[in-house]
């Protein structure tokens, strides 16, 4: 299958590229977005194979800042250096980012010539979702964005108000194999499980064990903070709980359908993990339904109700998902020594 441009009255947009959504199971926009954008060409990518080889399916972050901000909502995003380099290595595609804060402008004779090419367009929108630009009009004076909030009505908007990211695809070449991906992606989130922290400009980035260990701290004691400090917590908290849900559903679906790749051993260490991640995919979705717990944006509830004791009910939540993931990275190291595979 070819992407099929179509032209009509100044208008040039790329047939069937997919709707996205909230609470379609694509809740990591970079990958959703990937998902969509490939969907119309011969080498079309799969979500949960798109969250395993990039090892998103298994990641937990949490951003700590030590001077200004001190929480992030970049903290479960997918479209950073690593995750992007992991997917150009397993699927192929070239994936070269542009970041140009404020003069996206300056790029819109690029995807105007990538959309009359047949290929999508990955960017923030204004609110650093990232969408999907399938079209313009008037010779790329307006853009036509896949967008999350909006489902099948198209986001048009100039060029410049584009947040300040875009992800150009470029050529196809021989991705990995099923095999080696699987493996890259387990090598990957055993990394990540005890790799502690990583610089930002300002903070740290925890990952895995240390995350979970930093955000069940962080949510201990509000009383200190300003109001503005204790909104972001609680919106940062919420989604990266909403991410993280979506993420071990994945986990579960892309080692299920992997497992059969590996040898005998390999294989049962892998389901045992499939089988705890989707343990915890069942411990996060009732939390949704907990009336004490987790009152986040979907719940119509506002950071009054966040009580001292709704956190104490959060934090038991995380750290059950803590323990299960530890016993399902187990798991992984156990396939990947019986596939004569270390850490990355």
């Amino acid at each position: 299958m070819k992407a099929s441009v179509k032209r009509e009255d100044g208008k040039v947009w790329i047939e069937n590229v997919p709707t996205l959504g909230w609470g379609t199971g694509r809740e990591c926009t970079f990958a959703g977005a990937l998902e969509a954008a490939t969907a119309v060409t011969e080498r079309p990518c799969k979500y949960s194979d798109l969250m395993g080889w990039s090892s998103l399916a298994f990641r937990l972050r949490w951003y700590h800042g030590d001077t200004g901000q001190r929480w992030c909502p970049s903290s479960p995003v997918g479209e950073f250096p690593d995750e992007i380099a992991a997917l150009q290595k397993a699927t192929g595609w070239e994936l070269r980012p542009v970041l140009d804060g404020g003069h996206m402008d300056r790029h819109a004779s690029e995807i105007v010539s990538s959309i009359d090419a047949g290929l999508p367009v990955l960017a923030y929108e204004p609110r650093l979702n990232v969408d999907v630009i399938y079209g313009y009009q008037d010779g790329g004076q307006t853009l036509l964005m896949r967008d999350y909030f909006r489902g099948p009505e198209p986001l048009v908007l100039p060029p410049r108000e584009l947040g300040f990211l875009a992800i150009f695809l470029g050529e196809h070449r021989a991705g990995l194999s099923a095999h080696d991906g699987l493996i890259e992606g387990l090598k990957i989130a055993a990394t990540n499980w005890r790799r502690g922290s990583a610089p930002a400009e300002r903070g740290k980035y925890w990952h895995g064990d240390a995350a979970y260990a930093k955000w069940i701290d962080d949510s201990r004691d509000v009383s200190p903070l300003t109001k503005e400090e204790r909104d972001l917590l609680f919106f940062v908290g919420h989604w990266n709980f909403c991410s993280l849900a979506d993420a071990r559903a994945a986990a579960a679906a892309f080692l299920k359908e992997n497992a059969p790749l590996l040898s005998d051993e390999a294989r049962g260490a892998v389901l045992r993990a499939a089988a705890l991640y989707e343990t915890e995919g069942e411990l996060l979705g009732r939390a949704f339904r907990d009336k004490d717990a987790f009152l986040g944006m979907w719940s119509g509830k506002t950071i009054g109700d966040w009580t001292d004791a709704v956190r104490a009910r959060e934090r038991q939540i995380l750290s059950e998902a803590r323990a299960t993931e530890a016993d399902a990275i187990a798991e992984i190291e156990k396939a990947l020594a019986a596939e004569g595979a270390g850490p990355g």
